[in-house]
């Protein structure tokens, strides 16, 4: 990213000045020295800003439809539950929290697995 921030800065310090006049009266070729930095950074930016965003969403949708009864996940506000319920090409989900305790989601709003490994609380273990 910094080769290409000097490189925008050495076409600025060999560009004329705007009040003078090169003879050919022509203000077209700074567009045309200046189109194909445009195309490269447009590309660089698709490449390294949009595909990978893309390639993550997509992930996430296979997630979402891989979901079964029984996983246990995470939901975006940090709630961990078993699932107990999937509506058939629905986008409710039923969480088991607790063992009384089972609160509908939308599809949409379970970030991931839940790792048996971490370092999540339980109820049973918070102090009280």
């Amino acid at each position: 990213m910094g080769n290409l921030a000097a490189g925008f800065l050495l076409l600025a310090a060999d560009a004329p000045a705007s009040g003078t006049t090169s003879g050919d009266g022509g203000g077209g070729s700074g567009f045309l020295m200046m189109a194909p930095i445009l195309v490269l950074v447009l590309v660089y930016g698709y490449f390294l800003l949009f595909l990978p965003q893309k390639r993550q969403r997509q992930k996430q949708e296979q997630f979402l439809k891989n979901l079964k009864k029984n996983d246990r996940v995470q939901t975006i506000g940090g709630i961990v539950g078993t699932i107990v319920n999937i509506e058939p090409e629905g986008k409710v989900v039923t969480l088991k929290i607790d063992d009384n305790t089972r609160i509908p989601f939308v599809r949409d709003a379970i970030q991931k697995k839940f790792d048996e490994s971490g370092e999540a609380p339980t109820l049973k273990d918070t102090p009280k």
